[in-house]
């Protein structure tokens, strides 16, 4: 229910030092010389008709010290205002010098914390500019898994929980993960196929357009044919390094999937087998592009020749500068064909095939 004092009367003498007509809020007072013993408060509410209530003395005095504290607090409120904007450089706080750093500074300092989760969140609550700067490094990873025992790791919603907030562009490094201590459970897939993908999440996926490095555990290559292109498309002018963990498919597919990457510079493979039968289709398969690869490739478990056969027929020879094998059945292969570009090599000593291909190595240099 509202209350509204529309007037008050009192005595001539109540107001000797005020103006004749006050205001404050919706208060006004005003003097009544018709008769100086009256004391009438007028009342409105919001749902009742005009309420006429007498005033005693002590309540009209009780009413009059009310009215002067509301009044000199309001005076002081607007000195203090007033002297605020006139002499801001007299106040006791003063701004933090956070903000007026010069960009280059702040993003110095930033790049000491990348890897202080803690601290880059308290960068981003410090000020606007500092947000800028800290909130690339807190969301350039998304990490999925295939299937986790939470739901709330487990592909695809922590996609969907980014691209709700639009920090999809952030995004530099895209990991579909398997966690194979969770296998035991059947909690979601134990294989990456075309089955995760619906026209909602390919539309989701399509806003992670800087993306430089995909990580795919258990990627079943052969599910996505033969439109394997539409389901990686945003992804192929940008990933720069491939991680493939035990890969699903062919030889031919897999090297077909590899050359879609036009801008690809490192490759990494986990346990790949290789089939000694090629089916008589994918023998028709002619990668699009024939990548760089001129940065790292790391093979560990890899058995058979034929994907490193088909890489070098396919794509014009490798020319990586870089190399880690461990358990690879080619590697004399790839020596040879990065015999003229290979800068730094690295052997592992549990490599089961590492004594008699380091024999070879030292007799051949």
């Amino acid at each position: 229910m509202g209350l509204t004092i529309e007037r008050v009367r009192f005595p001539r003498d109540l107001f000797q030092s005020r103006p004749p007509e006050e205001k404050t809020g919706s208060l006004k007072l005003q003097r009544d010389g018709a008769n100086e013993d009256t004391h009438i408060l007028i009342i409105r509410y919001q749902f009742h008709p005009l309420l006429i209530v007498p005033l005693t003395p002590i309540a009209t005095t009780a009413f009059e010290l009310l009215i002067k504290r509301v009044w000199y607090r309001s005076i002081a409120r607007v000195r203090r205002l007033r002297s605020a904007r006139s002499s801001p450089d007299t106040s006791t706080t003063r701004a933090s010098p956070a903000p007026n750093l010069p960009l280059e500074i702040v993003e110095m300092i930033i790049a000491h914390l990348v890897y202080d989760t803690n601290s880059l969140r308290t960068c981003t609550m410090t000020c606007y500019s500092w947000y800028l700067a800290a909130v690339p490094h807190l969301h350039n990873i998304l990490i999925t898994h295939t299937n986790s025992l939470d739901r709330k790791f487990r592909w695809p919603n922590p996609l969907r929980h980014m691209h709700a907030l639009g920090l999809f562009p952030l995004v530099e490094i895209l990991w579909v993960h398997r966690d194979y201590g969770n296998d035991s459970n059947n909690n979601g897939n134990l294989v990456f196929s075309s089955k995760q993908f619906n026209h909602r999440i390919l539309r989701q996926t399509s806003a992670l357009v800087n993306v430089q490095r995909l990580m795919v555990d258990n990627l079943d290559i052969s599910s996505f044919m033969p439109r394997i292109q539409q389901y990686f498309k945003n992804f192929l002018p940008t990933v720069r390094e491939l991680v493939l963990a035990e890969p699903k498919g062919t030889r031919r597919q897999i090297t077909y999937f590899v050359g879609l990457f036009q801008h690809l510079e490192d490759l990494e493979i986990h346990y790949g087998v290789d089939f000694s039968g090629e089916p008589v289709d994918n023998l028709m398969l002619i990668p699009p592009f024939a990548p760089p690869l001129r940065g790292w490739l790391r093979l560990s478990h890899l058995t058979g020749v034929g994907l490193l056969e088909d890489m070098i027929y396919l794509y014009g020879g490798l020319r990586f500068s870089y190399m880690a094998l461990c358990n690879v059945e080619g590697t004399k292969l790839l020596l040879e064909a990065c015999a003229e570009t290979l800068k730094e090599l690295e052997l592992y000593p549990t490599d089961p095939r590492g004594e008699p291909f380091s024999g070879n190595f030292r007799s051949s240099s």
